[in-house]
């Protein structure tokens, strides 16, 4: 962890960066991704040159008050439309388990005063639930485009939606099953086209754009879509 007055950050190498750039989340806070290579002597001078848009990134972003990340009484999947009920029950015995009840409820038995089983309970149940609905939908949309790919995966990422690996498989985050729909749409085109140009240059934002005019509103709505996701999964 390195600190700037009073703004703490991390640093993080990636292979896919041309560029410097700076993220800010609610779990990781403000970190500096920087390439491969990189003189990251010079990170503390970008830093302080971004101090003014830092701070107010930082006081925009939805802070995880631990208090507040209970297990919710309901999640509201809305990339499928669906609202489950969660209650969690005192397991009668040693065994703690999730199961589906008819009506969209699900119930998690566990310890009173276990609560981060609870948690994880619920995390491999959203998980699962990702692969059962957001898969065939990246197939179909695939198929609507016009793309080919060579499989998809679901993975708990903690700030990025989707990614493209240079073979063609195509990860979505687990969270996008809270996002509206037409977001999941926007993430699962926008890896699509990751499998024809893997880098943001200026074909791959034509190719967007030609499957999808409105794109950039949808862009935009990305970056503040985290507050759609459940505190206990941030």
């Amino acid at each position: 962890m390195n600190i700037e007055g009073d703004i703490r950050y991390s640093i993080r190498t990636s292979p896919r960066a041309k560029h410097v750039r700076l993220r800010v989340s609610p779990h990781e806070g403000l970190v500096v991704v920087v390439p491969q290579g990189y003189d990251r002597c010079q990170v503390p001078d970008i830093v302080r040159g971004r101090l003014p848009w830092i701070r107010k990134a930082l006081e925009k972003m939805p802070s995880v008050d631990p208090d507040k990340a209970m297990l919710p009484e309901t999640l509201f999947l809305q990339s499928i439309g669906e609202e489950w009920a969660v209650f969690c029950e005192n397991s009668p015995g040693k065994q703690k388990f999730l199961t589906e009840k008819p009506g969209r409820i699900i119930e998690i038995y566990s310890f009173s005063d276990d609560h981060s089983a609870s948690c994880d309970f619920l995390h491999a149940w959203v998980k699962r639930k990702a692969a059962i609905e957001l898969l065939p939908m990246l197939d179909a949309a695939a198929e609507r485009y016009g793309f080919t790919f060579n499989r998809g995966t679901i993975r708990f990422q903690k700030t990025r939606w989707g990614s493209c690996s240079a073979r063609g498989t195509i990860s979505l985050n687990m969270k996008l099953l809270f996002l509206p729909p037409e977001l999941v749409e926007y993430i699962m085109l926008h890896e699509l086209c990751h499998t024809v140009h893997m880098n943001h240059s200026q074909y791959f934002w034509t190719l967007v754009e030609r499957h999808m005019p409105d794109y950039r509103g949808r862009d935009r709505a990305i970056k503040n879509a985290f507050r759609h996701v459940p505190p206990f999964l941030l």
